[in-house]
């Protein structure tokens, strides 16, 4: 049974016209869990917070760090802060009591999607696919030499992730070690120095098409992509919420070929009875500016309310979707 704290008629304590006025002052500080300093999750940050102050400058959305999606929710069910980043696929996990919880966790709901065009991308040496005829990751599944694969840190949904789709394919990470190859677990950084050093000849990540690791890795070695077959895509999808991608050829301009693969989505979330003032806020500020977050970076720049509004594999805060509807989305 999720442990789902209910939202206790907050909709018929609000007025008809805090409903349909500005929202009202909520706390002047919000605090916003979210993920490593100066990644792409503390740009939102700055964005909800330029977003906020257009509806009320005296309100402001303060940053705080954190180890990452799976432990804002439980930030967010402690109290510890007002409002979070987390990727879709980690509420899924927690709904369903998947390690690292110890049991089913709900009490969260959504307030907008930010993104959903992080793509899985199995960065591989192309000189070492070439020579054993490796263009999908199905093709490890027969695979008998050493294999070295880098993923991201243990324990957080891309190596999840990665980990779980390659199963679904046919091949576990233990398979790759028995094999003769390796499994290394490092974060963005250290991963990418371990590819351009070539010391493996295989990076999968959620991450943007163009991002400057994978550029990286990319003047130090020649590189190609990975496919993922349709039915693992479609067991992703319907497993943890991710989203079929297609990185077309000439995304990279070493990459002469569709790439078929899937993506990680994040969220902004809060919990179910948090002050409904301040989700008011919020939702008002990212629904009536959404080019606050469109231009924290260059990979914002396909934000709109629309995508906002398209979770569906998680429920909204009720007081988002009165937002959203008035925004006509």
């Amino acid at each position: 049974m999720i442990k789902t704290r209910k939202y206790m008629g907050v909709i018929a304590a609000v007025s008809a016209a805090f409903l349909t006025a500005g929202a009202a002052s909520a706390a002047s500080n919000i605090t916003l869990c979210g993920g490593s300093p100066g990644g792409l999750w503390s740009l939102l940050g700055s964005g909800l917070d330029s977003a906020v102050r257009k509806i009320d400058p005296d309100s402001t959305v303060t940053y705080q760090t954190s180890s990452g999606g799976f432990a804002n929710i439980v930030q967010l069910g402690q109290g510890k802060c007002d409002m979070a980043i987390v990727h879709l696929g980690e509420i899924v996990i927690a709904q369903r009591g998947e390690a690292p919880f110890k049991e089913p966790t709900g009490g969260v709901s959504a307030v907008a999607l930010l993104y959903d065009w992080a793509p899985m991308q199995w960065v591989t040496d192309r000189r070492f696919a070439e020579e054993n005829n490796l263009t999908s990751i199905a093709d490890l599944a027969g695979f008998q030499g050493n294999f070295d694969l880098v993923v991201n840190r243990r324990g957080i949904l891309p190596s999840i992730l990665a980990e779980k789709s390659m199963a679904h394919a046919g091949v576990t990470f233990e398979q790759l070690e028995e094999n003769g190859g390796s499994v290394q677990f490092q974060g963005s950084k250290s991963a990418s120095e371990i590819m351009q050093d070539g010391k493996a000849v295989s990076w999968v990540n959620a991450t943007f098409v163009g991002s400057g690791s994978i550029n990286s890795i990319a003047n130090s070695r020649e590189l190609t992509l990975l496919s993922v077959p349709d039915d693992v895509i479609a067991r992703m999808q319907e497993d943890y919420g991710s989203k079929p991608v297609t990185i077309p050829a000439g995304a990279y301009e070493w990459l002469d070929r569709e790439v078929k693969t899937f993506g990680a989505s994040a969220a902004l979330i809060a919990a179910d009875d948090a002050d409904p003032e301040m989700v008011k806020l919020v939702a008002t500020a990212v629904y009536q500016h959404p080019e606050e977050i469109q231009r924290v970076h260059k990979a914002m720049g396909a934000f709109n309310t629309t995508l906002a509004a398209s979770i569906g594999v998680v429920d909204y805060h009720p007081l988002a979707t009165e937002v959203i509807a008035a925004s006509g989305n």
